[in-house]
């Protein structure tokens, strides 16, 4: 492709630049619509696949005038071996990028399966272990970990003097993960837990919730309920049905995530309609991750013109690659175990309250890295590590 650009009068500089094709696979496991969440807080089917479709449009068009193509292809399956399959005839195809929105065990028998050349990218798997110790070679990480999420509320709850948690969960295996997590931030920021639930009841809530949770929310004093409830079953109903009044963070009330509909500031409102107008639905943290997933690869290509991986995934993970996703802060990997530092936004459905890492939680690297898994807690030495990654 050859590019000619005016320089003055009638004279013109052109280049010539190489065509560079990019495929990006996306692999998904079907979303569970069997839970007993209410209909209008239930994952959309097209979760993440949507956010990617956003990006790879945006990726083209201005990859036209770079000579860039990016195409995109989904596979949803619950069958591990069936998935495995599908990404290694996209490999013979020459696709190298994977999206993924898999559980652990899928993840790790996929990368298995896989040649080591090919990167992927997981926009949903929240799992710490796969920051700690199931170190998975080529493999980087969009989506928060829950590290990261407790890490803000805990921050935010340091900064408002909130130290006193009353703590409710739920018994899914996702609410076991993201208990255990939550319990080593508290007792990290030297916040209290004065108490402890387990919600292991099958009420109707919609009718009795406010019956129920103030007796079920009793103690003797508590500044903060912390909600943990992945699944939506019963943390929605929390906030204003406490024993005593006070704030509910955690899955409800004051949320961390990636992403949120509230977010307009650093020209995010443009996402937001963009994506609004293509899926006539708000924007998840799941679609973010699967955006910036596929951006991050758009900003490596468009830096180095090839699409070799070998060239490709040094730099992402090196000193040059910053990206500008709007989050008031220009994004990077860490090195030793893939994760995408970034902000963590604070917000409830009507507003976008905080962005974590607040002012005073300093770090000697990088601020972002006072949010979630640092080198020192990590066994994971993926990459060279420059003194900034």
């Amino acid at each position: 492709m050859t590019l000619c650009v005016p320089l003055f009068a009638a004279f013109f500089s052109c280049v010539t630049l190489a065509s560079v094709n990019i495929e990006i696979g996306l692999l998904r496991q079907p979303v569970d619509t069997s839970t007993a969440a209410p209909i209008y807080l239930r994952e959309p089917e097209n979760n993440g696949e949507a956010g990617a479709t956003l990006s790879i449009d945006d990726a083209n068009g201005t990859g036209k005038f770079l000579g860039q193509k990016y195409s995109l292809r989904t596979e949803t399956n619950a069958d591990s071996d069936q998935l495995n399959a599908t990404a290694n005839q996209w490999y013979q195809d020459g696709v190298r990028f994977f999206l993924t929105d898999l559980d652990t065990p899928s993840l790790v028998t996929l990368r298995k399966a896989l040649p080591d050349d090919a990167v992927l990218l997981n926009i949903g798997n929240q799992d710490d272990a796969l920051r700690t110790s199931t170190c998975l070679p080529n493999t980087l990480h969009t989506a928060l970990s829950y590290s990261m999420r407790a890490d803000a509320i805990a921050q935010w709850l340091r900064v408002r003097r909130l130290n006193r948690v009353f703590l409710v969960s739920g018994m899914s295996p996702e609410d076991d993960a993201f208990l255990v997590t939550v319990k080593h931030t508290l007792n990290k920021f030297n916040h209290k837990v004065v108490a402890e639930k387990v919600w292991n009841f099958d009420t109707d809530l919609r009718r009795t919730a406010s019956a129920e949770l103030p007796l079920f929310t009793q103690a003797s004093d508590y500044d903060v309920v912390w909600a943990v409830d992945e699944n939506n079953v019963f943390g929605q109903h929390l906030p204003y049905n406490t024993w005593l009044p006070r704030p509910v963070v955690g899955t409800h009330g004051l949320r961390a995530d990636g992403w949120h509909y509230v977010i307009e500031q650093w020209g995010a409102v443009q996402l937001q309609n963009r994506f609004n107008d293509l899926f006539a639905r708000t924007m998840s943290a799941k679609d973010y991750a699967a955006w910036v997933a596929v951006r991050s690869v758009n900003e490596a290509v468009t830096a180095s013109n090839t699409a070799n991986v070998a060239t490709l995934l040094p730099f992402m993970l090196g000193e040059r690659f910053q990206l500008a996703a709007y989050k008031g802060r220009k994004l990077t990997y860490r090195s030793w175990n893939g994760q995408l530092r970034q902000t963590v936004p604070l917000f409830d459905d009507q507003a976008l309250i905080a962005s974590a890492p607040f002012e005073g939680f300093l770090h000697p690297r990088n601020e972002m890295d006072s949010l979630g898994i640092d080198r020192a807690q990590s066994q994971c030495r993926l990459y060279p590590s420059p003194d900034n990654a």
